[in-house]
């Protein structure tokens, strides 16, 4: 019985994990009819910090406002992560233009997007899972990979750019 509640629960966990990575890789597709202006590096940077230990130390003494500033911290934390996918969606979509009004037919490179888009899904998915252990109180997040995976995005969609449209 033990056994079977064990195997019912680890496909519910599963079936919630894949249906998380399954809407992630919409988000970034959805992410690429809907342009947004130039994507500065530094934006995400704050959510380096935003669910660090500093803040939190302060308030340790009032229960009720770790609390309030936990969960207020975790949905500014989602929110970046959102506004992540879909900068990095649209980024992804300029790759996939430059690479469809380029003479050169590039399979390597279609390879590598897809690869990429599917790694950035999963860090993605273990994010957001890392801020729900965090909010039982298990764990820290760290989204410095998918903060430089962005920056690399980036980095290398400004450098297919032609220099008219970079220059903007």
């Amino acid at each position: 019985m033990f056994f079977l509640f064990l195997g019912t629960l680890l496909i519910l966990a599963a079936g919630a994990v894949i249906l998380l990575f399954v809407m992630r890789l919409r988000l970034i597709e959805a992410a690429a009819a809907h342009p947004s202006p130039v994507i500065l590096a530094g934006r995400y940077r704050p959510m380096l910090r935003l669910l660090s230990d500093d803040d939190f130390r302060f308030v340790s003494a009032n229960p009720e406002m770790r609390k309030a500033l936990l969960a207020q911290r975790r949905g500014l934390f989602r929110s970046y992560l959102r506004c992540l996918a879909r900068d990095y969606g649209t980024l992804l979509a300029g790759l996939r233009h430059a690479m469809a009004q380029s003479g050169v037919d590039r399979p390597d490179l279609a390879h590598a997007l897809v690869r990429n888009r599917l790694v950035f899904a999963i860090a993605l998915c273990k994010a957001e899972i890392r801020v729900a252990l965090f909010a039982a109180g298990i764990g820290r997040v760290d989204v410095s990979g998918l903060v430089g995976a962005l920056d690399s995005l980036r980095a290398q969609a400004g450098m297919l750019q032609p220099a008219s449209v970079a220059a903007r």
